[in-house]
């Protein structure tokens, strides 16, 4: 099965344009074959990168709490128009999707993965569990429903948000589901997918999809202070905020496509089950390596 990892910058909080240009690099990707389209953390309506550099911890302060009202505006609702036409995307595709968006609840934002089958069907939905230091800021804490795979002509598939992926329990909840493919979606960093990716292909013995952002200074540019007034400190950086850093690794740690740094672009991969039940014959976690006698999830 060819997968795909799509790894481009948002047109950071707008959610229509986003939306709009993913699904250009999405027909782009079934084109050329993938019958699993992936992108990265929160691609919609964006990765909040602002919190840090533009003192998001202050208590009550005006400028934090308008951003925070704009991109709680620019999230999407699960029941929103914009998965609906994700959903119907899918379904004249006829690939499965599982990418990462920005979703809001009352007045909360939660960072989420969804996971959208070949007829079209919201299969899931995994809200990140613990948003990443800063990130508490702006999303709320997840929960475990979305700990799940979802089955494919070669076998299960699932995903974690970013960091979330450091957390052996989690990852241990997915294996004990017979996962051979997990995807695993950043905001954007060579530096934090680099190790992790061969990692977990090594313990899971699974085929690891690592899909990035992209973050430019650029990105800021069009954005109006009235409700972005942290623009010129988004601005004053040199370098990219998020270099992307897309990968994907066989389950003997072997990177075959990527690493994709510092540009927009899809990374491609044909997935062969076998090799994964070929590494498992001596270690399978999925299987006769697992003690649920003594370790439970």
């Amino acid at each position: 099965m060819k997968v795909a990892a799509i790894q481009i910058s948002p047109i950071f909080l707008d959610s229509a344009k986003t939306w709009q240009k993913l699904s250009g690099y999405i027909r782009e990707a079934a084109d050329k074959g993938a019958k699993l389209v992936t992108w990265g953390e929160t691609l919609i309506p964006g990765y909040p990168q602002w919190v840090s550099p533009s003192g998001g911890a202050k208590f009550n302060d005006e400028n934090q709490k308008t951003v925070y009202a704009k991109y709680w505006q620019e999230a999407l609702k699960i029941d929103g128009p914009i998965i609906d036409e994700m959903k119907s995307l899918a379904a004249k595709l006829s690939v499965m999707f599982m990418g990462g968006i920005a979703e809001k609840e009352g007045g909360s934002i939660y960072c989420t993965l969804i996971t959208i089958g070949v007829d079209g069907e919201l299969l899931g939905r995994h809200r990140k569990l613990k948003p990443t230091y800063e990130e508490r800021l702006v999303w709320a804490d997840g929960d475990g429903k979305g700990l799940r795979v979802y089955p494919t002509e070669i076998g299960n598939f699932g995903g974690l948000n970013c960091w979330e992926n450091w957390i052996p329990q989690a990852r241990a909840a997915l294996h004990e589901q017979e996962e051979v493919l997990h995807v695993a979606v950043w905001p954007g960093s060579w530096g934090l997918t680099e190790k992790i990716s061969t990692f977990m292909a090594l313990e899971g013995r699974s085929w690891i999809i690592s899909v990035s952002g992209l973050l430019r200074p650029s990105d800021f540019a069009d954005l109006d202070e009235s409700y972005f007034p942290m623009k010129s400190i988004m601005l004053e950086r040199t370098e990219n905020w998020q270099n992307g850093g897309s990968v994907i690794v066989d389950p003997i740690g072997k990177i075959v496509s990527g690493p994709l740094i510092d540009e927009e672009g899809i990374i491609y991969a044909d997935i062969d089950p076998l090799l994964a039940i070929k590494e498992r014959q001596n270690f399978d976690y999925s299987g006769h390596y697992s003690r649920p006698d003594i370790f439970q999830i």
